[in-house]
């Protein structure tokens, strides 16, 4: 029996694109989703832009009763996840809802609400008084990090697997990773996947500290990159088994043929120089999916824009695909900025669109070609390309690495 693993909807919110079309359409335009933050004061920060959600009106998803009680966190997911859905056309109505469940991958949930949350509740009742329950006591509950895949599954009955993956910046690459496993194994036969970080005040003031963040413009693989710049995403995957997909003919965007995950084991924010981390986790991926370096037409590159990340991604590149690779690779980050847990699961979407769709997403603001950085990297525009299979990668803080190969879909 088939354990093929295919993606039949993808939903997503984006600083460039508020559903899959919008993003498609800002990828292969090369737009710049980066702008002055405007969710909260940046003027005290070291950075004051970052990748944000534009033209979204949560009110017209959300009714007036339910809207306060909901995280930013919850809002992104939620609609990502009516989206996928929708693209999917999965009545789950007609689904044993035991046998679908939800991975999702986050740094940060809901927790930028909980700030205010505690303190609505908090120093009321240090004075001897009954601080507001309402809204701030849900928006305490909806911190929780669990808070967003419970919130998916409560909200479409969802009684299989559910959980939460935080693995830094490589969570929602593996919470797809995941939930393809639950899939291959037979313990679902559809699972509802990606991944969900809000801008928030805490990160950027984080990286900031950490000097982790450009000074201007986010430059992946340019000599004069200085950092990367943060952004918020949402994204969420329906994945079913081949055999549940073709039973109720659904359209199928892709087959998710492998997926490998490995740890540097070797510093909290620094990656090992070598790159054998994530050559591992590359190599894991190609493994899975039963092909070699040579069939991958194109590489999504986590690219954080970082002096040493980019230069040891290349290396681990090099270390699996060979020293005179002519595969291009490009990053998205320049256009979306970094969503930390969300990144891996949103970005790999934006592979998915190249394997559909024909072009290779450039990497913006490669001005200065780095000489530690020597691969094809798709500088400044599009570029048209006839795709069978790519890999997207995401790596994150503490060396947690993730890869995963999409095949065209043939039937």
């Amino acid at each position: 029996m088939s354990n093929r693993v295919v993606v039949t909807g993808i939903g997503v919110l984006t600083p460039i694109g508020n559903n899959l079309a919008e993003f498609s359409e800002g990828l292969r335009a090369g737009r710049d989703g980066i702008a002055p933050v405007t969710h909260f004061d940046a003027s005290k920060h070291r950075c004051q832009s970052a990748g944000q959600l534009k033209n979204i009106d949560f009110s017209a998803h959300f009714s007036p009763e339910e809207l306060p009680y909901l995280s930013r966190g919850t809002r992104m997911i939620r609609v990502a996840a009516a989206q996928g859905l929708a693209a999917s056309g999965l009545d789950l109505a007609a689904e044993d809802r035991s046998r679908v469940g939800v991975v999702l991958g986050t740094n940060l949930g809901g927790m930028p609400a909980a700030k205010e949350g505690y303190a609505a509740l908090h120093h009321p009742y240090r004075r001897g008084r009954a601080g507001p329950k309402e809204p701030w006591r849900a928006l305490v509950l909806d911190s929780f990090i669990s808070a967003m895949s419970d919130q998916v599954a409560s909200q479409y009955g969802l009684a299989g697997l559910s959980l939460v993956m935080s693995t830094a910046c490589s969570a929602g690459l593996h919470a797809l990773g995941v939930a393809m496993d639950a899939i291959r194994s037979g313990q679902a036969e559809v699972m509802l996947a990606g991944g969900v970080d809000p801008l928030s005040e805490m990160p950027q003031a984080g990286f900031g500290v950490l000097r982790s963040l450009a000074s201007d413009k986010l430059r992946p693989f340019s000599k004069d990159r200085d950092g990367t710049l943060l952004g918020e995403s949402a994204s969420l995957w329906v994945l079913e088994s081949e055999a549940h997909a073709t039973r109720r003919g659904a359209r199928i965007l892709a087959e998710l043929a492998g997926y490998g995950g490995s740890t540097d084991a070797y510093h909290m924010t620094r990656p090992d120089e070598t790159g054998r981390g994530p050559a591992r986790a590359m190599q894991a991926a190609l493994d899975s999916a039963g092909m070699k370096p040579e069939q991958i037409g194109y590489i999504k590159a986590h690219g954080t824009g970082t002096p040493a990340n980019d230069v040891i991604e290349t290396r681990a590149i090099k270390h699996v695909f060979g020293e005179r690779t002519q595969v291009p690779v490009s990053s998205i980050k320049a256009m979306v900025g970094h969503s930390l847990g969300s990144s891996g699961a949103t970005e790999a979407a934006a592979a998915v669109v190249a394997l559909n769709e024909g072009f290779l997403p450039p990497t913006l603001h490669l001005d200065t070609p780095d000489p530690e950085c020597d691969l094809d990297y798709v500088p400044h525009r599009s570029r048209p390309a006839k795709l069978e299979a790519v890999l997207a990668n995401a790596f994150g803080f503490g060396g947690n690495n993730a890869a995963m190969v999409f095949r065209r879909w043939e039937g």
